[in-house]
């Protein structure tokens, strides 16, 4: 029984000075803390009073450093074209050659659908066309041969009228010949007004029906056309909607080419971010598999998104290896050029009554000044600003409680 309270009361005794060890250790912390609050190097941080209110403030040295204004967010690939081949005639599909998946080069035959009687319906036009063209020569010699008749008509009357005015001049015929052979000249001149109207009116005519037989004959070719149907462009089958033998009409979808090349990818840039590029300004994307391409900016939109307040981009690069699908989260990175800058904590900003935003800090002469500020990025563990000394004495507590212009100590 004793033996057992032995080994309690040395076990108590134990636990008693491992609480009071850990105590001091805790103290001698404290102490330690506020010695480097004080003025530590390990944080080039110190105190000082400001002499006309009496005001303590803590005073760090900041450093400059190069920092890269590289741009760096996310964006989405996608397609250069795409479209739905549709058909544009009727018929059965006789041949299809092309699977889903496949690579086709534009002009590519890729379905034929059944040619019917459209050869027939060629044939026929390009006949009636023909009669007509020869319709529209002979009119025309017609008109010719007729025209030439009636000027020699009209000669021969002027010639009797002629010859009968001189008769009844000399006394020796009657105004009665004389008459006829009036009537018989205008009648041969009416009649050449006559002959142009009529074959004007015939020409017209069949000038009529030969546009009209030119469209049926254009449209008729379309057609014949229209049952091959060839790739609009260079690219990529991704759906196909008929098989062989399908009876299609205008307008039924045959199937969905792509385009990938070159590859777009389209982001978002702040307003902050967004006057630091141009169009072709460089730009890199990677996707999520590493693979990088160097592309260009080909697009800024002029106006905000209302709801984000950011700027959509497009972006071009090549994809001849077709290594980049449409639909995929990229990285977008856009090189700037390297800038001085210090890193801060954002609490020390503060504001001039003009609404200017800057630091107030302490100069070599001990006085308190004010240093405007613009802020370069964000980042988790504080701010980069622009726009100080190299080395800076920073006032990072206190600063709300002095002016600028009071005199420090330290």
């Amino acid at each position: 029984m004793k033996k057992s309270i032995f080994i309690a009361s040395f076990i108590l005794l134990l636990v008693v000075g491992w609480i009071g060890s850990g105590q001091f250790t805790n103290v001698n912390a404290q102490d330690d803390t506020s010695v480097s609050l004080s003025g530590s190097e390990e944080n080039n941080t110190k105190e000082a009073i400001v002499e006309d209110s009496g005001s303590k403030v803590e005073v760090k040295e900041f450093n400059f450093s190069q920092i890269d204004q590289s741009i760096e967010l996310q964006g989405q690939t996608t397609h250069n074209k795409k479209i739905d081949v549709k058909s544009e005639t009727t018929g059965n599909i006789t041949n299809i050659s092309f699977n889903r998946g496949d690579k086709v080069s534009k002009g590519d035959n890729l379905i034929t659908i059944s040619i019917e009687n459209r050869n027939e319906l060629l044939n026929s036009a390009k006949k009636d066309l023909e009669r007509l063209n020869k319709e529209l020569e002979l009119n025309e010699k017609n008109k010719i041969n007729r025209l030439s008749q009636n000027k020699e008509l009209i000669k021969l009357y002027e010639i009797e009228f002629a010859s009968a005015k001189q008769l009844i001049d000399k006394g020796l015929s009657s105004k009665s010949k004389l008459s006829l052979a009036s009537f018989n000249l205008a009648n041969a001149r009416a009649d050449q007004e006559d002959i142009m109207i009529n074959f004007e009116s015939q020409q017209s005519s069949i000038e009529a029906q030969i546009a009209s037989f030119k469209s049926q004959l254009k449209n008729i070719e379309l057609d014949i056309q229209n049952t091959l149907i060839n790739a609009p462009f260079s690219g990529i089958i991704s759906d196909k909607m008929i098989e062989e033998s399908e009876y299609i009409t205008p307008g039924n979808t045959l199937f969905t080419i792509i385009d990938l090349n070159p590859i777009k990818i389209q982001g978002y840039l702040s307003e902050f971010d967004v006057n630091k590029i141009n169009l072709g300004t460089k730009a890199v994307i990677e996707n999520t598999n590493g693979i990088k391409k160097i592309g260009k900016i080909s697009f800024i939109s002029p106006s905000a998104e209302t709801s984000t307040r950011t700027f959509e981009i497009t972006i071009e690069a090549d994809n001849g290896d077709i290594s980049f699908k449409s639909g995929i989260t990229t990285k977008i990175t856009i090189a700037g050029s390297e800038l001085k800058a210090h890193k801060i904590p954002p609490s020390i900003l503060t504001l001039l009554d003009d609404g200017t935003v800057g630091v107030k800090a302490i100069n070599n002469e001990s006085i308190v000044v004010f240093y405007p500020t613009t802020s370069v990025k964000d980042t988790i563990d504080g701010i980069w600003v622009s726009g100080l000394p190299d080395t800076v004495n920073l006032i990072i507590t206190g600063q709300e409680y002095v002016s600028v212009g009071e005199s420090i100590s330290n």
